[in-house]
Order: C-alpha cells, then sequence, then structure tokens
C-alpha cells in the first residue's frame, strides 16, 4: 500500500474512533481551568488576582489548554501506539505493512487530529474571549496566542510519546516517560525558558500595547523543542523493531536508511545551534558587581558636547539601526581610546573620526545587559565620531521568565538608554549643564512618541510612505523613549502642568472616572497635605503609562505607571476604592506613597507597605469630598469586616495546618490574608494612630515631616518604625484587639 493511501485509511480509522473525538471535545474544554486553577500570569495586585484582560481571557486559558492538551494527546498517542501490540496483530501488520511508514502515518494522523481539536478550540472561545476582552480584542493575537501557546505543547507531546513507545515497545514505560518529561518542564526546568515546553514562560500580556517580543520569545522557544523533537522521532524510527529482531538489531536494520540517521543529525545538531545562539538573551554574569559598574577609570582628556542619533527601527522584525553622533573634544593633543557602552544584541558596523574610518573594538563582556565598545580616537582635538550600530537588542538574562520588555512593533515601542544608542562608557562632559542629546525617528501615524523626563518630541513632517517624522529634544548621554497610540491630557494642578499619557484604549474608561478631575484632586490634596513631589519638573510633571508589570519609576519632570494601574478589572478593586474614579485616584496616590517615598521590598508576613497609607489617603480625599458617612460606608466599614473576617479565618486560628498545604496553594492563601493586612489592617491601624496623636491635622503634619525628611541613601525606605515613632507609639498602642 502507498503512503497516501495508507495515511488516509489511517486518518479514516482514527476520526471514527470515539476516543479520538472524546479527546478533542475534552480538549476543547482544557481552557476553562486557566479561568481559574490554572493562573501562570502574574497578578499586578496583592488584594486580588489581577492581570489584563488579555492576560486573565487568553494568555491563562492558552497556557492552561495546552497542558491539558498534552496529556490528554499523549495517553491518546500511547493507546494508539500499542494498540496493534495490545491486539497481538503487530507479527501480521508488519508482515503487510512497512512499521516504518505506518509509524509516519500514526504520527501523521495524531497530528492532524491535534489540529482538528485545535480548531474546535479556537472556534469555541472566540465569542467567550471577544465578550470578555471587549475593546481590546485583536484577531489576530487570539489566533497567534492559542497556535503558540497551545497547539505546539499538543503536538510535541504526540512526538515524545510516539518516539517513547518506539523504542521502549512497553505502554506503562511510555507514559512514565511522558509524566517525568512533563513534570520537569514544570519543576526542574522552570528556571529556563527555553526547556520549558508544556508550559512557556509567560509574565504578562498587555491590553494596550504589544505582545509581539513576547510572541516572538516563544514561537522560538518553540522551534527549538520541534527540532529537538523532530530529532528524537527520527532516533525512534530507527528502533522500530523489524523482521522479528530486537532493539539493536532493528537500529542496525534501519540505519541502511541512510536518511533516518541523516535526519537525527541534522535536527539535532540544529537544537543545539538553536539553544546555544539563542538571540534573546545577553550572556552577562550572574555575579552583580556594582563596583566595577560604577568605579570607572574615567579619560580626563576627552569630552563630549552634543550627540545626536538617526534612529530607525524595523517594526516588522523588531530589529533596530541607527547612526549616533558625537560632536568630542580631545584636549590631550595625543591618540586617545574611548569605551562606549551598547547592547549586547547590536553590532557596530563602522566608526569614523571626522569621516575616515578609525579603528575599534567589541569586547563581548556581556555585563547587566551592557557591552563595551572601544575606539581608538586621532590626535585631532575637535572630532566628529559617527558610530552605526543595530540588530536585534537583548534583554538581561536575569529576567529571563519575564521577557517582553525591549517591544520594537506597530503596537510600542520602548528603547531606553544604551538600547537606543551606544552611551558613553568612560568620558562625559566639560560643561556644569548636560550637553544637548537630539534625535529623529520615523513612525507610523497614530503612533506618539514620548520622552520620559523633560525631553520633548516634535513633529517635523510626513514621509511619501506615509509615516510620521519626529524630532526628538533632550540633554545628557542617554534618553528614555516610549512610543504607542498614546492621549494626552494636560491639568493644571498643585501649580504645575500635568502631562497624563496613556493608551487610546483607555479612552473610554479615563473618561468615566474622570480623570481630569481626579488628577487634578489627587495632586493638589497630597502637595497641600505632604508637601510636593521631589521629581518635579521646571513647573511641568509627565505621568505616562507604560507596557510594564510591577510599579513604575521616577525622575526629574517625569513617573511612569504601569498600564495595570489603568485596567478594567483594577479599577473595579473594593479594596482600593470604592469605584472607578476613586480606584484611578488610589494608583495616582502611589506617586507620593511608593515613588516618592520608598518603601521596602516586601515580603508575605509584612503589614507595612506602601498600600496602607496609600488606602489611608484616598480615605481621607473621600472623607473631604463626600463626607464622613459615605467615608465611613466605602472604607471604613469595608476594612473593618475585611479585618473581622481574616481574624476568623481558619488559617490564621490554626496556622499549624497552613504549614501542612501543598506550596502552590498555601502560597495563594498566604498572599490572599497579606494583602488583608495591607489594604484593610494597615489602614486601620494608621486611622487609630489618627486619634491617638489627636486627629486629622497631626497625622498630616506627621506624615508631611515624614514624607519631606532627609533621606539615608544607603537605606532610603520607609520603615514602620519610622512612622511609630514619628507618632510616638509603638506596636502594641495600634493593635486593633
Amino acid at each position: 500500500m502507498k503512503a497516501w493511501s495508507l495515511f488516509r485509511v489511517e486518518i479514516g480509522r482514527l476520526f471514527r474512533n470515539r476516543l479520538t473525538w472524546l479527546a478533542i471535545a475534552v480538549t476543547g474544554l482544557s481552557p476553562a481551568a486557566g479561568l481559574w486553577l490554572y493562573r501562570p500570569l502574574a497578578s499586578s495586585s496583592e488584594a486580588a488576582y489581577s492581570v489584563s484582560l488579555t492576560g486573565a481571557y487568553l494568555g491563562n486559558p492558552a497556557l492552561a489548554g495546552g497542558i491539558g492538551s498534552a496529556v490528554i494527546f499523549a495517553l491518546l498517542t500511547a493507546l494508539e501506539c500499542s494498540r496493534s501490540h495490545r491486539s497481538r496483530v503487530d507479527l501480521l501488520t508488519d508482515a503487510m505493512l512497512s512499521p516504518l511508514c505506518m509509524g509516519f502515518c500514526r504520527i501523521g494522523a495524531l497530528s492532524l487530529a491535534a489540529l482538528t481539536a485545535q480548531a474546535v478550540t479556537l472556534i469555541a472561545w472566540m465569542p467567550f474571549t471577544m465578550l470578555q476582552t471587549g475593546s481590546v480584542f485583536r484577531g489576530w493575537l487570539y489566533v497567534a496566542v492559542y497556535l503558540s501557546f497551545m497547539l505546539p505543547s499538543t503536538l510535541f507531546a504526540i512526538l515524545f510519546t510516539a518516539s517513547a513507545y518506539q523504542i521502549s515497545r512497553r505502554l506503562d514505560l511510555t507514559l512514565v516517560l511522558f509524566a517525568a518529561f512533563a513534570l520537569l518542564s514544570m519543576t526542574a526546568w522552570s528556571e529556563s525558558w527555553l526547556l520549558r515546553w508544556i508550559n512557556p514562560p509567560v509574565y504578562s500580556m498587555s491590553d494596550d500595547f504589544g505582545n509581539t517580543r513576547l510572541l516572538q520569545s516563544v514561537l522560538y522557544n518553540r522551534l527549538f523543542w520541534l527540532l529537538l523533537l523532530c530529532g528524537l522521532c527520527a532516533v525512534s524510527f530507527l528502533c522500530v523493531r523489524r523482521y522479528g529482531k530486537g532493539l539493536f538489531g532493528s537500529a542496525a536494520r534501519n540505519v541502511r536508511k541512510v536518511y533516518l540517521p541523516l535526519l537525527v543529525v541534522v535536527c539535532l545538531l540544529s537544537g543545539y545551534v538553536v539553544y546555544t545562539y539563542q538571540p534573546f538573551l545577553d550572556h552577562s554574569k550572574a555575579e552583580i558587581d556594582m563596583d566595577a559598574y560604577y568605579n570607572i577609570a574615567y579619560n580626563e582628556y576627552v569630552f563630549f558636547d552634543a550627540i545626536h542619533v538617526e534612529a530607525r527601527p524595523n517594526l516588522s522584525t523588531g530589529r533596530f539601526y541607527g547612526t549616533a553622533l558625537y560632536s568630542l573634544h580631545n584636549t590631550s593633543g595625543k591618540p586617545q581610546t574611548i569605551s562606549l557602552y551598547v547592547n549586547p544584541g547590536y553590532r557596530v558596523s563602522s566608526v569614523t573620526a571626522n569621516q575616515t574610518s578609525v579603528a575599534f573594538r567589541d569586547c563581548n563582556d556581556d555585563d547587566q545587559n551592557t557591552k563595551t565598545v572601544e575606539v581608538d580616537l586621532p590626535a585631532e582635538e575637535e572630532i566628529e565620531l559617527e558610530v552605526a550600530y543595530g540588530g536585534f537588542p537583548q534583554e538581561w538574562n536575569l529576567q529571563e521568565l519575564s521577557q517582553g520588555s525591549l517591544e520594537i512593533s506597530r503596537d510600542y515601542l520602548y528603547l531606553a538608554n544604551q538600547n537606543f544608542a551606544p552611551l558613553p562608557k568612560d568620558f562625559v562632559w566639560e560643561t556644569q549643564e548636560p550637553p544637548p542629546y537630539t534625535a529623529e525617528i520615523d513612525l507610523p501615524k497614530g503612533m506618539t512618541p514620548v520622552l520620559f523626563a523633560e525631553g520633548t518630541v516634535e513633529q517635523a513632517g510626513e514621509n511619501p510612505d506615509g509615516t510620521v517624522h519626529w524630532k526628538l529634544t533632550d540633554s545628557g548621554q542617554s534618553i528614555i523613549l516610549y512610543a504607542g497610540d498614546y492621549i494626552s491630557h494636560h491639568i493644571d494642578a498643585a501649580g504645575i502642568d500635568v502631562a497624563f499619557y496613556y493608551s487610546a484604549k483607555h479612552e473610554r474608561v479615563m473618561r468615566e472616572c474622570n480623570v481630569d478631575s481626579v488628577l487634578k484632586r489627587v495632586f493638589d490634596y497630597c502637595t497641600e497635605h505632604y508637601g510636593p513631589l521631589s521629581f518635579y519638573g521646571d513647573g511641568t510633571m509627565k505621568l505616562i503609562e507604560i507596557c510594564n508589570v510591577g510599579g513604575g519609576y521616577a525622575a526629574a519632570g517625569a513617573s511612569v505607571m504601569g498600564e495595570e494601574s489603568f485596567n478594567e478589572q483594577g479599577l473595579k478593586d473594593p479594596l482600593k476604592g470604592a469605584g472607578g474614579s476613586e480606584v484611578l485616584a488610589h494608583e495616582i496616590v502611589h506617586q507620593w506613597w511608593g515613588l516618592g517615598n520608598m518603601f521596602a521590598p516586601e515580603s508575605y508576613t509584612d503589614v507595612w507597605s506602601a498600600e496602607g497609607l496609600t488606602v489611608y489617603t484616598t480615605y481621607r480625599m473621600m472623607k473631604e469630598q463626600y463626607g464622613e458617612a459615605y467615608a465611613k460606608q466605602n472604607y471604613v466599614d469595608v476594612w473593618q469586616k475585611q479585618v473581622d473576617d481574616y481574624y476568623q479565618n481558619f488559617y490564621v486560628r490554626h496556622p499549624e495546618y497552613l504549614e501542612r498545604l501543598p506550596e502552590q496553594y498555601r502560597a495563594d492563601i498566604v498572599n490572599s490574608l497579606s494583602s488583608v493586612r495591607r489594604y484593610c489592617e494597615m489602614p486601620l491601624k494608621i486611622l487609630k494612630a489618627e486619634q491617638l496623636v489627636g486627629g486629622e491635622e497631626e497625622m498630616d503634619a506627621i506624615l508631611a515631616k515624614l514624607f519631606t525628611r532627609e533621606l539615608d541613601p544607603t537605606y532610603p525606605y520607609l520603615t514602620y518604625q519610622d512612622f511609630l515613632s514619628a507618632c510616638a507609639l509603638t506596636e502594641e498602642d495600634l493593635d486593633l484587639a
């Protein structure tokens, strides 16, 4: 029988099997586990499980579906591969049909069944996903996520299980090997993004901005395992039993088919190359030597007084190219060597000094997501140094499980410091004021660039291809650039111009939350009661939403906040406020308690964090605006009920039983309980402290003094003891019992 005819017969037989359709049906249901049982994406809130809509209703279900479908099709594959042997008809079938050809057709038919199951899953879950994600739903992303997260896990399970059976010829051993293979991905290999085949690492997914870099990383993981498992599958075909011979006798016979050993070598060697030369992560040392990073021997003869960059991002491939021009002074009258920091993924293609090529060396000394490029300068005093560079920017290998921040796509652009242009490493500027830093970049219409800190952007015309030409102006030796579908609001608050940049996808939510009035109220209230932020600019302040999970950062003239602060789920968090506008106020108050005053990284047992003072401040604002009865009903009473429930919780009263639970369940319970302590118990303690110190005005004076205190640079955090000392209280004084 010809291979094609045999393949059609095998497909018909497989799809007439009720077990196959049961596997397809269960596979279609498996993403449901991602809605409540298996939720690997990181939560942005301690109060409840909160992720982006895309993460909650697409990322988690697709990842859960990948695990479920892999297990289901591994069982189906093991049963199908062992069917003829269990029925004791394998001698007859092997006499009539080539076992090699039969093996290929069986794997092909099972793969077609997996594709059918994936198509059923895509069709079945699309209406639900569209309904839940609403305006942030993107059809191409929906299909891409399922086809990169879920489908490959299913196909890999088929390849591994079929290979394991063809080598061992034992059903029980095959299932044990698959279980071990799956558990390795979820345990021993969990810290390596390339080795996680069944559960690829996905830290977060964006509603507002880009997921392209994340998808590229996951697809590369899939490519690695496809090559490796194809190689293993080819090895297993060498072990297919023939002519009644055993494992080694059959292998000696099958090796005569030259294409099999050749396929083994090509696939395994390609997998090794893909693993060794992956382009996504740098090769920085695991040990961070901060002394070496900051204690640099500066060249005392070379200075720069301007930097200009021609930036050329390729939004289709995620690559970035540029030409950086440095205006230098060489005061020594002799040739000098200077060094530049550059992203480890970039390659410097040419360096010229006053339009003459000069020697340069890539040191390939990756460290903390930078590498050094040394440049030999001529003895001339005035030098225009031009550096051409580019490539695929690499992320820091210490963050391999949370890739996706260096996004270069049509949805979002983030390029900062050495990722935008080479940084001067061992030379500085001569003047007291930092020199000008300018750049030019072309971006598609609808994509607006925003510079962090006090830099400005200016639209400078349109190009024939429809893109917009932008001029960027800043100062110093580097810039931080964001670009996306930004909408900007300018509000006069606290005597300064506050510019708020957020994604256009949030326009409806921001309008419903009255973002302008909320911003003004928060800035006016907190500035009056606690003092101005230290990172205000010269009469201006930028507040920028970025594609990030886990807080933000601030510097002169700007502060950034992750998009999780504005997602629709987060704006419904009852522990942060009584409504969307009040939760939005809570998030902006974090500019004072969280960024303006930092708190030490918390453990699960710490009740003291930025949340306590932020919730208390939000309560005070609402009390001032809506009255004491409103504030008590929507804040104090909510805190008290949550705390009462907390102290009645079984695991709080009997912690010895908590220790007996599996680690995952224990962590979920502890995280839920700790959020009650931070969002509810701590505000109640602060409210009690307010009463003990003499009232609201006295508490405001204490908090203002803490906010404006002189920081200890070795430990700049606001501690619970600092708060207690300022109130002249002890921990026992604030017990709620």
